[in-house]
């Protein structure tokens, strides 16, 4: 899926919707989102836990959540 179809499809689960032309807009900033995104996935992954234990790679370090205000973590 390309980047103007997922978040043309993110912002349809809020029920909004954009042209073209405002989608073309946007896939900039989500393409740096996404890169810092990685930046501080790899930041929190280098810190331990507690002696034995890791974080699993299935669980996700950040998850945005507007109705908490945003990350959980």
């Amino acid at each position: 899926m390309d980047k103007k179809a997922i978040i043309a499809a993110k912002l349809a689960e809020w029920n909004l919707s954009l042209t073209d032309s405002e989608l073309d807009q946007l896939v900039p900033a989500y393409d740096n989102l996404l890169r810092w995104q990685d930046v501080v996935h790899g930041m929190l992954r280098s810190r331990s836990i507690a002696d034995g234990m890791v974080i699993p790679e299935s669980e996700p370090l950040l998850t945005y959540s507007p109705e908490k205000g945003g990350s959980n973590r």
